[in-house]
């Protein structure tokens, strides 16, 4: 059993930012050590809580179960079920 504080939230954080920037979890891990990767806690327009990460030319806003990088534009869509049926990583 792991006994560090926060151990397992701070993984699954370096875990959602190398999937919303496409990079290994050691490059999130070093990118943070050398003080080249930006995070920031928003909230949108829509009053949803996300994560703004960015590093070089790459950028994404992770939202609880959804990811979102610089281009994508999802699809309003009446009939969703909050992923705005695409742009996002939950498979739709």
């Amino acid at each position: 059993m792991e006994n560090r504080e926060m151990y397992n939230e701070i993984n699954a954080l370096v875990g959602a930012v190398a999937k919303a920037l496409e990079i290994s979890e050691g490059d999130v891990v070093s990118l943070i050590e050398q003080g080249n990767l930006t995070m920031e806690m928003l909230i949108d327009d829509e009053g949803r809580n996300y994560l703004a990460v960015s590093c070089d030319e790459r950028s994404a806003r992770i939202y609880e179960g959804a990811i979102f990088r610089e281009g994508d534009q999802p699809e309003a869509d009446d009939d969703d079920d909050g992923c705005a049926s695409g742009g996002c990583s939950c498979g739709h």
